[in-house]
C-alpha cells in the first residue's frame, strides 16, 4: 500500500497526518517542535505515527512538508548575517528603501524604522554598469570585486547577495561575481538577484534577494539534515515543501530559493480551509490560525483564496507570489515585555517555544524588567 504523509512544523508543535491512499484511512499525531533542530521533532513524530498505523517509513510514497522555520527566522530576527554587493552609487539602497513612513504626517517621529536585513557596514559597491537595455556600459574589474569580497569575508558574513543595477536584463556581471565568490567565500551561500527575481525595480529585487540570502543558511541546513535523516530511516519517497502560494517545490529547490517558503506554514492552513469549505458547502471563509509563535489570518471568497505578488512577514515585504495571509508575531507562546524606549507593554515576536519547564526572565526578553 502507498501512504502519503503530511507534516506541518510550527514554532511550538509539529503536526503529522498519515493517509492511506487506497483505503482513505488516516492517522494524526502531535509532538513538540524542537527549534534547535526541527528534524528531531519530525523524526519523533514519523516514528510514532508509523508505529500507530503499523507501517514502516519505507512505505511512505509522498512526504509533504509545510514549515514556519523561515517565517519564524524573519519574525524573530534570527536570519543570517548578509553581505550585499551592489553597483557603484547604490550602497544605501536598503537604508533608503522606498522612503515610506507609515502613519500621519508625524509618523517619522514615532515610527521605529526596521533594521535592514543587510547592514550598511556589510554592503559594498563595485564598478561596472549595465544600461536599461542590458548592454554593458562599463565593464567590471576583477581586482575591484576581489577587494570587495575580501572586505565582506573579514566582516564575518554568513550569506552573500549580489544585486547589480539592470541585472535582470543581463546577469553576466553577477555571474562573474559568483565565480570569484566561489574562490574567496566557498562556504558562504550565494544569492544572485537575476536568478531569485529577474524583474525590474532595484529595491524590490535587492530586498527579495537579501531576504533569500538571510534565511538560506537556516533553511539549507534544515532541509538537507531532514532529507538525510528521512533517507536513513528508510523513507525513499519524494520530499516536497509547501510554497507560499500553496504549490509544492522539491527539497533541493527549496535549499536554493527559500524566499518562496516564507509563508509555507500559513499557506497550509489556507489550503486546508479550502478543502473543508468545498466539502462542507461553505464558500466564504475567514481563517484564523493561531500557533505558538505567530497568528495567521486569511480571507477566502467564493472558494478562491486571495493571492498577492508580495509576501509580507512582519515588517518585511518581499516580491514573491503568495496566498494573501496576514501574519503577526504574536501567538500562544509569545513573551510579554516592556521596552525601555516606549515604556509600553509589548507582546512578541519572541516566543517561549515548546519547552514548558523553562522560565524566561523579562531581562532576557528586553532591556527592562
Amino acid at each position: 500500500m502507498a501512504y502519503r504523509l503530511g507534516v506541518d512544523v510550527g514554532g511550538t508543535f509539529t503536526d503529522l497526518l498519515l493517509l492511506d491512499q487506497e483505503s482513505s484511512g488516516f492517522w494524526r499525531h502531535k509532538t513538540p517542535s524542537t527549534p534547535h533542530d526541527s528534524s528531531v521533532g519530525i523524526l519523533t513524530g514519523v516514528d510514532a505515527i508509523c508505529a500507530e498505523a503499523g507501517i514502516t517509513p519505507a512505505e511512505v510514497e509522498f512526504f509533504l512538508h509545510g514549515t514556519t522555520v523561515a517565517t519564524n527566522a524573519v519574525l524573530e530576527g534570527k536570519g543570517a548575517r548578509v553581505g550585499l554587493v551592489t553597483s557603484e552609487g547604490y550602497r544605501q539602497i536598503m537604508q533608503i528603501a522606498r522612503s515610506f513612513v507609515p502613519g500621519g504626517l508625524a509618523g517619522w517621529i514615532v515610527w521605529p524604522k526596521p533594521e535592514p536585513l543587510a547592514a550598511l557596514e556589510d554592503t559594498v559597491e563595485i564598478a561596472g554598469r549595465m544600461d536599461a537595455q542590458g548592454n554593458e556600459v562599463r565593464p567590471i574589474d576583477d581586482a575591484d570585486i576581489r577587494a570587495a569580497l575580501e572586505a565582506l569575508k573579514a566582516q564575518g558574513i554568513e550569506a552573500l547577495t549580489v544585486s547589480l543595477i539592470n541585472a535582470y536584463l543581463n546577469g553576466a556581471h553577477e555571474l562573474r561575481e559568483a565565480e570569484l565568490a566561489a574562490e574567496i567565500l566557498p562556504d558562504v551561500p550565494l544569492s544572485l538577484s537575476h536568478v531569485v527575481l529577474p524583474e525590474m525595480q532595484e529595491y524590490e529585487r535587492t530586498l527579495t534577494t537579501v531576504a533569500n540570502a538571510a534565511v538560506r543558511p537556516i533553511m539549507s541546513n534544515y532541509v538537507r539534515n531532514l532529507r538525510t535523516k528521512l533517507r536513513d530511516s528508510g523513507m525513499a519517497g519524494s520530499l516536497s515543501l509547501l510554497r507560499s502560494d500553496g504549490g509544492l517545490m522539491s527539497s533541493e529547490k527549496a535549499e536554493e530559493h527559500p524566499v518562496s517558503l516564507l509563508m509555507s506554514g500559513p499557506a497550509g492552513g489556507v489550503t486546508g480551509a479550502l478543502w473543508v469549505g468545498k466539502n462542507a458547502g461553505i464558500r466564504n471563509i475567514l481563517t484564523l490560525d493561531v500557533g505558538g509563535t505567530s497568528t495567521d489570518v486569511a480571507l477566502i471568497e467564493n472558494l478562491e483564496a486571495r493571492r498577492v505578488r508580495t509576501t509580507e512577514v512582519g515588517h518585511l515585504a518581499v516580491r514573491a507570489s503568495a496566498l494573501d495571509v496576514k501574519t503577526v508575531g504574536a501567538g500562544g507562546g509569545s513573551i510579554a515585555y516592556v521596552p525601555e524606549l516606549t515604556n509600553a507593554l509589548r507582546v512578541g515576536p519572541r516566543s517561549a517555544g515548546p519547552c514548558r519547564g523553562r522560565l524566561r526572565t523579562a531581562k532576557a526578553a528586553s532591556s527592562r524588567p
